[in-house]
């Protein structure tokens, strides 16, 4: 399987979400993302995951990191992206909730999927 994120930042923060209840790894936080469609590609599939799950418009930047997790079942593509139209507004189906927030503050949650920390310290070297 392969997925996509977005690391969308607004200087020192990151837009990250709360995962909904309902879906895999509930009520953990991360950064908004999902699987790959086939014959979709990255940008496409970053742009439609944060619609999707946030009612944004963004653009993919750059491939920040590959990431495999999983025991190699998913390859994580890692994008930096900026928000080209919208609100972060969380669709309650997918996302409990969203807010903004700096690395450091992130350093203090429980709640975080594996390799969110990593990922965010690495948007911020580059």
């Amino acid at each position: 399987m392969r997925g996509v994120i977005g690391i969308v930042r607004d200087g020192e923060r990151f837009l990250v979400i709360q995962r909904a209840a309902t879906v895999r790894a509930p009520l953990k936080w991360c950064f908004p993302g999902g699987e790959i469609e086939d014959g979709e590609s990255e940008e496409d599939a970053l742009a439609r995951e944060l619609r999707e799950e946030l009612n944004l418009t963004v653009r993919g930047l750059r491939q920040l990191a590959v990431r495999e997790k999983h025991d190699g079942r998913l390859l994580l593509f890692c994008w930096a992206a900026e928000i080209v139209a919208g609100r972060p507004t969380p669709n309650p189906a997918e996302v409990a909730q969203c807010r903004w927030v700096t690395l450091d503050e992130l350093r203090d949650w429980d709640e975080l999927l594996p390799g969110t920390i990593e990922i965010a310290a690495l948007a911020v070297q580059r």
